[in-house]
């Protein structure tokens, strides 16, 4: 196959699934990983894709763009699950969390509920978690969990990401001091973390200050993409649970503001 053709198939691959990796091509090809690597760097200079650690996505949206809720949740599902229970370790027996509207954060409740639901079954005592949330999916997955009490923070409802933002919902969480707050994002550089809402930052922002530990989800994808408005610094991150460990130089700008990086 020439190189051509082996590329404009490497962009079609990246296109109907989303993403892929170095490796897998490198074999689905019968390639070195060096030359695919340098497929994706001439795709990516040729605006067909964007490069990310260990292989490519579809090119980057604007700063603006934000996809659905729906469509959100079934990106990279496999990635968000595993990530989701890897934050499990986050969790002590009794504790209050916070969180936002992310479809990771909404990965997490299922899996706060799934662990709930086995520990009851086996006999065991679930652990007693406090969760305050601006997230009709996170409320419904959580709703009727063992142990679990949900508290509602008010505000205007945004159908995108299926939660409460807003001035009555930054109020409300100024009003909480949780042992832990779990945020989402739309993306994660040296910048910072970012999303393009304003009024969404404003209430990840909120959580933030609200947490007495904040743990970060993000799938790698997320890695060095910047969305219109930050919401926090890297330094006031504790913890990011991901499903690949950021490569150079993302990797050293989380060491120096001392995030603890936890991969599956």
């Amino acid at each position: 196959m020439f190189a051509e053709e082996r590329q404009r198939r490497i962009a079609e691959l990246v296109s109907e699934a989303g993403r892929v990796n170095v490796t897998d091509l490198a074999a689905d090809f019968d390639i070195t990983t060096e030359t695919v690597r340098r497929d994706l760097a001439a795709l990516e200079k040729a605006g067909a894709l964007q490069r990310v650690h260990g292989g490519a996505v579809p090119c980057r949206p604007h700063s603006l763009e934000e996809p659905t809720f729906g469509d959100r949740e079934i990106h990279n599902l496999d990635e968000k699950t595993a990530i989701a229970r890897s934050a499990l370790s986050l969790l002590e027996e009794t504790m209050s969390i916070s969180l936002d509207g992310g479809t990771t954060c909404a990965a997490f409740a299922r899996a706060i509920a799934d662990e709930a639901n086995a520990r009851q079954s086996a006999g065991q005592i679930p652990r007693q978690l406090r969760v305050i949330t601006n997230s009709l999916s996170v409320i419904d997955s959580l709703a009727g969990a063992p142990g679990v009490e949900i508290f509602v923070l008010p505000g205007r409802f945004r159908p995108v990401t299926r939660a409460m933002v807003g001035p009555q919902t930054v109020t409300a969480i100024d009003g909480h001091r949780v042992d832990l707050a779990v945020l989402g994002t739309n993306g994660l550089s040296d910048d910072g973390v970012s999303t393009p809402d304003h009024d969404e930052a404003a209430t990840k922002s909120a959580f933030v200050h609200s947490g007495r530990k904040v743990a970060v989800l993000a799938d790698s994808a997320k890695f060095d993409a910047v969305s219109l408005v930050r919401f926090a610094e890297l330094d006031q991150i504790d913890v990011l649970i991901t499903d690949e460990a950021p490569d150079e130089p993302m990797a050293t700008h989380l060491e120096t503001a001392e995030v603890e990086v936890v991969t599956p």
